[in-house]
This record gives structure tokens, sequence and C-alpha cells, in this order.
């Protein structure tokens, strides 16, 4: 009797509904993500005018690099520094000397701002009669990346695992290569990461929590309490990674999925992603110019539309000789059409981001069609190099990614026109509603792949 009570306590939807939700409630949620906004506006506008007149701030060093040398006669060495303060304002700063490196570690600055615009103070000014020093910390963050630095010989290695667990900013020569092999969404944190993040904290926490609910606790609903749990630990991996734009979308994302999740309410529907992006845009409105977020919502955008389209396309109505005929299909053909999806998924979505993508990085190699295979294994991967760190065995892998990154990659270069960008924008928003501007949408992306080829071999 008591194993019957302790099944039936466990929060179970067999089946997912849709609701219509009055348009004043729709109202009322946007008024107030845009008097959250407003708030913040006004705020970050103050500090713009502050800045005008010269104001000291802290904010961490998020990257530094020796300037380029623009006269041969000057040879007086200086550095170019880039800073993100609290509220997430980026500036640019230029001193003279070589420094240590410094990324990571928190400094107070002082400096003005001159020729720069409200509006470009969303993507970052640069700073003038500047100065900073050094803040002495012990921050969680700054002690991980220095133990996953003493497992590398290597910097440019140690550089890229601290980017793929920490969302630090990738060198140069390994910002190159990663575009040479379209594995840069892989290595910046984004929601593929707190999905796998999540998936292994899951696998971790649930035999445990199963054995303290089965006898202390039984009554409680299980689903619920490993979701708030997972969610708390995505909070402080978001903390850790000083809230990291992508990151944070992904966050809000899995927040209101789990909202609904919970109240049995479908969940993969543009309004969803539209709200998402709402909520993200008025806590931090420098959004509005991170290209990280514009990629990261794009990709959770077209794979909205493939789960629409392809996905649920192969959905057959349930009889009960479908049920009788459903139990016979081994666990082997579920897993085969399970990786088929994951094969058809990864290919599409690479395929519809290129238009989008060659708009803020137009370099292209065929190198890029190994980003396919990595995607598919990546959730195996993360986890693997995460555990490799903790054990103190992270060199594991640094034979081999010293052999790619030894190697150079020739790249051909195509920028999306605005002819080709607007109306395959168009399209897509068009693919909400209509099946037939997906396909289209789909066909325009081929082609613009089959262009890049064409111009890559004749180069």
């Amino acid at each position: 009797m008591q194993n019957i009570y302790y099944i039936n306590t466990r929060h179970s939807k067999t089946a997912y509904f849709r609701i219509t939700i009055p348009p004043k409630h729709y109202f009322y949620l946007i008024l107030c993500c845009l008097s959250i906004l407003c708030i913040n506006l006004y705020n970050k506008y103050q500090i713009y005018k502050q800045l005008q007149n010269g104001r000291s701030f802290e904010a961490r060093i998020v990257n530094h690099y020796p300037k380029p040398q623009t006269h041969i006669k000057n040879k007086s060495q200086s550095e170019i520094f880039k800073f993100q303060d609290t509220f997430g304002n980026t500036y640019y700063g230029t001193y003279r000397g070589r420094f240590k490196n410094l990324q990571g570690i928190q400094a107070r600055i002082y400096g003005k701002i001159y020729h720069c615009s409200f509006w470009q103070f969303f993507k970052g000014c640069k700073i003038y009669h500047s100065s900073f020093d050094i803040i002495p910390t012990h921050s969680v963050k700054a002690r991980l990346t220095k133990f996953v630095e003493s497992q590398h010989q290597n910097a440019l290695i140690a550089n890229l695992y601290n980017a793929l667990f920490f969302a630090e900013t990738l060198h140069k020569q390994l910002r190159e290569i990663a575009i040479a092999l379209g594995i840069s969404h892989l290595i910046a944190i984004s929601g593929l990461h707190l999905g796998v993040l999540l998936a292994a904290f899951f696998l971790c926490i649930t035999p445990l929590y199963f054995l303290v609910h089965k006898h202390f606790f039984c009554y409680r609903n299980a689903m619920y309490d490993l979701s708030c749990l997972g969610l708390l630990f995505g909070f402080a991996y978001l903390i850790l990674i000083d809230f990291h734009p992508s990151f944070l979308r992904a966050y809000i994302m899995a927040c209101i999925g789990f909202f609904m999740l919970y109240h049995g309410i479908t969940i993969f529907n543009m309004t969803n992603l539209f709200l998402c992006v709402l909520c993200a845009i008025a806590l931090n409105p420098n959004l509005l110019c991170n290209i990280g977020f514009i990629l990261s919502i794009s990709g959770v955008f077209y794979i909205f539309l493939f789960i629409r389209y392809i996905t649920e396309s192969q959905k057959t109505p349930t009889t009960d000789l479908c049920k009788h005929h459903a139990k016979k299909i081994s666990k082997a053909s579920q897993l085969i059409k399970l990786l088929s999806y994951s094969v058809l998924l990864t290919i599409i979505i690479f395929l519809q981001m290129m238009p989008i993508v060659h708009v803020f990085f137009p370099y292209f190699s065929l190198w890029q069609l190994i980003s396919i295979p990595l995607s598919i294994i990546f959730p195996l991967v993360f986890p693997l190099l995460i555990c490799i760190h903790i054990i103190t065995f992270g060199s594991l892998f640094d034979s081999l990614i010293e052999s790619i990154i030894s190697n150079d990659f020739f790249l051909s270069q195509v920028t999306t026109p605005l002819w080709i960008l607007i109306p395959y924008i168009l399209l897509s928003l068009l693919a909400i509603r209509y099946k037939w501007a997906y396909v289209i949408n789909l066909c325009v992306a081929c082609g613009f792949y089959i262009y890049n080829v064409i111009i890559f071999i004749h180069l």
C-alpha cells in the first residue's frame, strides 16, 4: 500500500494542452516588462551622463591585448583593455606598457567618454584620461580558472577550457580556429550548455533525492522538487559566469518552461520565446546589441520551427491498435529514431543559421562541416571534460588540441547582402504560420551554403 501511495504522489502529465490567454494578460505582462526596461534605461542614461563628466567605477577586465602599431617610428608599447561593469556596460581603454595576464580580475577605473552616443554606449565606448587599479579579490570564479590553468602548460588550451566552462573571452587565435571549424556555438556558453549541465545534474541528484524522498517525504512532488533544485543549480552557475547573455536567455526560458511543464501547458511555441526575449531585454537592455544573444535567439527560433514542421509532422494518431504495436517497438529502434532526428536537426540548423551568422562573421570553410558530428556528441563530451578537470586530469586531450590549433585554415569571406537577409528574415517570420515559407526558407539556406562552397573552391 505504501508503494502505491508513493508512486501515485509523483506528478505526471500524460497529455499537454493549449490554453487561450486573454489579450489583456499579455498587455499587462508587456507593460510590466516595458516599465522595468524604462527603469533600467534611465539608470543606464544616468551612468552615461556621469561618464561624460568623469567618474570612477568597478569593472571586470574582460580582455586585454597589444595595440597594433600604426607608426613605425613610435616604439612605445601599449595595450587595449576591455572592461565590463556590474551593469553590463562595456568600456575600452588604452594604457602604456606590457601587462601580465589580468583577464577576469576586478579593477577600479576612472575615465571619461567623448564622442560616444547613447546608442553607441549600448555596444561599448572608449574611455579617455583613464587609469585603473587592481582590486584584490578571491572570487570562486578566479580560483576555478586558476585551477584549470594549473592543469595545462599551453596557455591557449587553458584559455579554451576557461571559455568553455566559465565564459571567459576566447583568444583571437582560438576564435579564428573556432570560426574555421564552425564550433563557435559549442565554445560560447548558451542554452546547449545549460541543457547538458542540467541533464548531468539530474543524473547525479535523482538517485540521492529518491533515496531520501522514499523514507522521509514521499508525499512531496518529485518532479517539482527536482526541477527547483535544477533551477537553483542553473542560477548558481549563472552567477558564476557573471550573467552571460546567452546563458541568461536560456535560464529565463528554462524557468518559463518549468512553469508551463508543471502546469501541463505545451512548451515549444513562439509565444514562450517572445516572452523570454522580452524579459531578458527588460532586465538587461545591453542585450539589444549583443551578437551572441541575437544568434542564440535565432538558433532557438529555428529549433522551434524544426519541432513544428519536422518532428510533429511525423506523429500519427494513437489508437489502441497503435499502442499494441508500439509496445513491440524495441528500444534500439527508438534510439535510432532519436539519433536520426538529432542528425537531421543539427544539419538543418547548421544551414538555416548560416545566412544569419554571416551577417556578423562572414568567414567560411569546408571544415565547418565537422561541427555537425561534434554538435551531436557534445552532450557527452562536455560533462566528460568537466569531470577530468575535477579529478585533475585536464591535460588528457592537450596533445590532440595542440595538433589542431597548430594548423592553418584557409577561409573565404562572404557577407550576407541585405537583398538576401531581409527576404530571409521575412520568410522565417512567415514560417511561424505557413509551412511553404519554411520550405522556401530552407531552400534559400541551402542555396546560400552552395554559393559559399563555390566561392571557397574558386579562391
